[in-house]
């Protein structure tokens, strides 16, 4: 509609020109254009190429992480040397007898035999050195039993040690002693009797070392060790310690061949 209405408007216009008188022509002499200036060549300047991003330097390779070397063990303590077993020879057994008999008196003898696999074990390498056990009532002696069997008998006699091992409630020794107690009565108890040679040999030669050692006997009031199988079979003692009169622990180390002592094995 707007397209048509413009065309309309310039058509009257024209008809209103051709309907006027005609004029003289006029010719105007149109001024002459101005010069232009020249045109001065500029030198465009390039644009700055844009800037290129900060690198970041790239990370270094993860170094090795190097831990120290183990430091070098320490060397192994020497092994203490084994004791060689002490040699008792007869003026220890004839001191010994005279300690036995008491003369001066003896420190107690506590002695374990915890490295033998039993007692039963412990008690046949006593017999084998002339242990017997024996059935004690009122402080006398009433008869004997025998390890293997269980069987009761009379006492003979002998030449024992007055200082009997008394194992009263070791678990091992139950058979035993019940069959004490039914044949001999209720108040009867199983000891074990060493070989007197064996126990005076056992306190010249403790004696012997006590006084090599500056701890003579007659301050101590007890002596400790443990019985060992020896590498031939036989039985070992160890001594590992005393106590003295005041209660005062000494360390000992001395080692006795009971075979060497009772002369089942020799000098």
């Amino acid at each position: 509609m707007r397209r048509w209405t413009c065309h309309a408007v310039v058509g009257a216009w024209g008809l209103t020109l051709l309907a006027q008188p005609a004029s003289p022509l006029s010719i105007v002499a149109l001024p002459e254009p101005e010069a232009l200036a020249p045109v001065q060549a500029v030198a465009m300047e390039e644009p700055d190429p844009p800037a290129e991003p900060a690198r970041t330097p790239p990370d270094p390779p993860p170094q090795p992480v190097r831990t120290p070397p183990d430091p070098p063990p320490e060397p192994a303590p020497p092994e203490r040397a084994e004791p060689a077993a002490r040699q008792v020879g007869a003026a220890d057994v004839a001191n010994g007898g005279a300690l036995l008999d008491g003369a001066g008196g003896f420190p107690v003898l506590s002695f374990g035999y915890e490295d033998f696999p039993s007692f039963r074990s412990y008690a046949r390498a006593m017999t084998q050195l002339g242990a017997r056990f024996v059935v004690v009532r009122r402080r006398e002696i009433v008869g004997t039993v025998d390890l293997v069997t269980g069987a009761t008998g009379s006492f003979g006699g002998g030449s024992f040690s007055p200082r009997a091992r008394d194992y009263t409630g070791e678990p091992g020794l139950a058979p035993l002693a019940r069959a004490a107690r039914e044949s001999f009565g209720e108040r009867s108890v199983v000891m074990m009797l060493v070989p007197r040679r064996l126990d005076a040999g056992l306190f010249g030669g403790l004696a012997r070392a006590l006084a090599e050692r500056g701890e003579p006997h007659p301050g101590l009031r007890e002596i400790r060790g443990r019985y060992e199988r020896a590498p031939a079979g036989g039985i070992h003692l160890r001594v590992e310690g005393a106590v003295r009169r005041d209660g005062t622990v000494v360390p000992l180390d001395a080692l006795f061949d009971l075979e060497q002592i009772t002369g089942l094995a020799p000098a």
